[in-house]
């Protein structure tokens, strides 16, 4: 139990290490004058929630999210402060993560990983992009109302926070489908290791 609290410790702060680099490489369109870029930085936040579960999701994206703040701070209003940094961040890796157990039980069949695996990791990006698409939003109408020009905040908030989420979720998923197969082969997490262990173990006494 101990070393399997030390790994998803590990794991976390490699993750939002990796989420920070990838952060320095964010595409910022013209448009995104309030904040919000094209990146990965949700990649590593959903490979260590789909391993270690919506705890360590959870953890790994507040804690980026804090440094995203640090970093890159845009700030009109302390509570936007929340809805814009960690709570985004932290709602995506509890939606990414919420459908780890499902994920690492899955792989220890193995004729049954492709197919289902991606389309396990296709549904989980969806509802932690969602969760943190709507945190964002709801900052863009409660604290962004002036950038919307007199039209309608909430179509406003909507289609500003899209132009950048939408296509980072797309290139987090594609890359996601090809790399977290490849980790799971090579770094079981312990849950996966467990399973397999114990259907050897059948097959022993059979």
């Amino acid at each position: 139990m101990r070393n399997t609290r030390v790994a998803m410790i590990v794991e976390c702060a490699l993750a939002v290490a990796m989420a920070v680099v990838l952060n320095f490489v964010a595409i910022r369109l013209p448009i995104n004058i309030a904040g919000g870029s094209i990146s990965l930085t949700m990649l590593p936040i959903a490979i260590v929630a789909l391993r270690r579960g919506p705890v360590a999701g959870m953890m790994a994206g507040a804690v980026f999210g804090a440094f995203d703040l640090l970093i890159e701070p845009f700030i009109v209003h302390w509570a936007q402060v929340f809805l814009d940094y960690p709570v985004p961040y932290l709602l995506f890796g509890l939606g990414v993560g919420l459908f780890a157990r499902a994920y690492t039980r899955l792989f220890a069949h193995t004729t049954q990983a492709v197919a289902k695996g991606s389309a396990i990791i296709l549904a989980c990006f969806i509802l932690g992009g969602i969760l943190r698409y709507a945190s964002h939003v709801l900052s863009g109408v409660i604290f962004f109302s002036e950038y919307a020009g007199g039209g309608n905040v909430l179509v406003y908030s909507l289609l500003y926070n899209v132009t950048y989420l939408a296509p980072s979720l797309v290139a987090t998923v594609v890359l996601a489908l090809i790399l977290v197969p490849i980790l799971e082969r090579a770094v079981p997490s312990s849950r996966q290791a467990a399973g397999k262990q114990q259907a050897t173990s059948r097959l022993i006494e059979f």
